[in-house]
């Protein structure tokens, strides 16, 4: 156990952005002092996994503070829930802002979190990133969406757009992965710094997506957002945001089937099949980024096919050859 007096509180923002809240399903009994007390993360530099703490408030306080080994953190993991009251709580006690791509899963988050909301008085804004990267489409049906759903939309974007970062940094790559902090945490940070009230930022970030995404907590501070950050629909299947998405009405999209991530097309992670579904809906963006490849520093190339590059001039010779 950490004794609070005398130590770097790092925690003090997370204690601020609970206060006032009961959010039960984060509530668990502590494997290290065996007290009930919050489950919490504290974001360090390097890693993907963040480590695990039981926060012990009493009178609104932390008064304690258990850092969890691997195996404990392990356990409590597997205990933490969200709940629909946690998420009708922070809905009336914050204000809610969704981080909406268009994609299936922030679709189904920001259709739940409306229909929460209709026992609440608030207004549910939604927050779409234009990372300058992404297909016009896309963005089109974002406000479609919002529309039917009578939901508030604020479009934010980067102060320089992605082309004229990329021609000053290099492709964004697995090792020099800039676009992600340049392209989306940077916008959205900016706008909610203008918010005054105490906030929260529900997104669509769900357990199966991943190995890593698994082991996050639901319910956590963002230190760059500096407010609460829930996914709603953490726990959710694949077939739970089908079904919600099928049964509710949602108007859906082509981009849908495509299997990829339509609002930002930086290169990152994207596949071969990924530009030539590109190639197929929208060339202009296809040359702009094969030109942004072509003036590329360090040589990079978007595709690597058995360890080989792939130039998109090159797949584009193939598509028209017809070997694609």
């Amino acid at each position: 156990m950490i004794e609070v007096s005398g130590q770097n509180k790092w925690w003090k923002p997370i204690e601020d952005s609970i206060s006032g809240i009961e959010l039960k399903g984060l509530k668990v009994k502590c494997p290290k002092c065996n007290e009930t007390g919050i489950v919490a993360t504290r974001w360090i530099k390097g890693p993907a996994l963040k480590p695990i703490y039981i926060l012990h408030v009493k009178w609104k306080k932390v008064r304690n503070v258990c850092r969890l080994n691997k195996e404990q953190s392990k356990s409590v993991r597997d205990k933490v829930s969200v709940l629909e009251s946690d998420i009708t709580n922070l809905l009336e006690k914050r204000k809610p802002f969704v981080l909406f791509s268009g994609g299936k899963d922030s679709l189904a988050t920001l259709a739940y979190l409306k229909s929460i909301k209709k026992k609440t008085r608030k207004t549910l804004t939604a927050i779409y990133v234009d990372t300058t990267a992404g297909l016009p489409e896309n963005m089109d049906y974002i406000k479609k969406v919002c529309d039917y759903l009578k939901v508030k939309l604020e479009i934010v974007r980067p102060k320089e757009d992605y082309f004229t970062l990329a021609k000053k940094w290099g492709i964004p790559s697995f090792k020099f992965r800039w676009c992600c902090r340049e392209l989306k945490i940077k916008p959205i940070e900016k706008y909610l710094s203008s918010i005054e009230k105490p906030k929260v930022v529900f997104d669509g970030i769900r357990a199966a997506e991943s190995q890593i995404r698994k082991q996050y907590i639901p319910i956590w501070y963002h230190p760059s957002f500096k407010c609460l950050s829930a996914s709603p629909i953490f726990y959710w299947s694949d077939q739970d945001v089908h079904a919600y998405i099928n049964n509710n009405g949602i108007p859906k999209t082509l981009l849908h089937s495509l299997g990829t991530s339509t609002e930002c097309w930086c290169g990152a992670y994207k596949t071969e099949s990924d530009f030539i579904k590109l190639y197929e809906l929208n060339k202009e963006l296809f040359h702009k980024l094969s030109e942004i490849e072509k003036q590329n520093k360090n040589r990079y190339t978007f595709i690597y096919k058995k360890g080989k590059k792939v130039p998109l001039l090159s797949l584009e010779k193939q598509i028209l050859s017809g070997k694609k």
